[in-house]
C-alpha cells in the first residue's frame, strides 16, 4: 500500500475534490440539482475550515485519493460528511486512515460527538462504520436517498 499524505484542503484542488465527489455518489438518484447538493464543497472555508470543523483531502502520488471534513454543530458536537476514498483504492486501508484523522483532528477541537448519515443502499459503507464503532440511531431521507443516521462519542482511545 501506498502512503497517502493527508493535508488540509486548498483550493487548487477543488475540482479534484468534486470529481471525487461526483464518482461516489454514481448510481444514487438523490434528486437534488448538483449545484445544491454540492454547495458545501464549493464554500469549504466557509462551511467548515472557518467555522470550527475542518476539511482534509488524501493525496496519492500528488492526485487527490481521499477526502473527508466535519462541521461543527454545536460546542462539542460535530457532523461527519462527504467521507470519500477512490473507487479503486477502496478496501485498502486508506478510509480507515481517513477516518482516524478526522476522528484525531474533531477530538483535539473538542469535539466529543461525531454522527453524519449514509446511503442505506451501500452496505459496504454501513459496514465500514459499524466495523469504526458507530452506532445507528435513525434513519431519515437525502434528497430521495434513504439513509441511515449514525453517531460515535469520541474518547481519548482515538488519539
Amino acid at each position: 500500500m501506498n502512503s497517502i499524505e493527508f493535508i488540509r484542503y486548498r483550493s487548487e484542488y477543488f475540482e479534484q475534490v468534486l470529481a471525487l465527489h461526483r464518482s461516489a455518489k454514481s448510481g444514487l438518484n438523490i434528486g437534488i440539482s448538483d449545484y445544491d447538493e454540492e454547495s458545501d464543497l464549493r464554500n469549504i472555508y466557509k462551511i467548515y475550515i472557518n467555522n470550527g470543523g475542518d476539511f482534509i483531502i488524501g493525496l496519492l502520488d500528488g492526485a487527490v485519493a481521499a477526502m473527508g471534513g466535519f462541521q461543527q454543530l454545536s460546542g462539542d458536537s460535530a457532523e461527519l460528511r462527504r467521507m470519500r476514498i477512490r473507487k479503486d483504492l477502496q478496501d485498502h486501508g486508506y478510509g480507515s486512515q481517513l477516518l482516524h484523522e478526522l476522528e484525531q483532528m474533531a477530538f483535539q477541537r473538542g469535539i466529543r460527538q461525531l454522527s453524519f448519515e449514509t446511503a442505506k443502499a451501500r452496505p459496504l459503507t454501513l459496514e465500514f462504520y459499524h466495523k469504526h464503532g458507530y452506532q445507528e440511531t435513525g434513519v431519515g431521507l437525502y434528497g430521495n436517498v434513504e439513509t441511515i443516521h449514525f453517531s460515535k462519542t469520541l474518547d481519548e482511545r482515538i488519539t
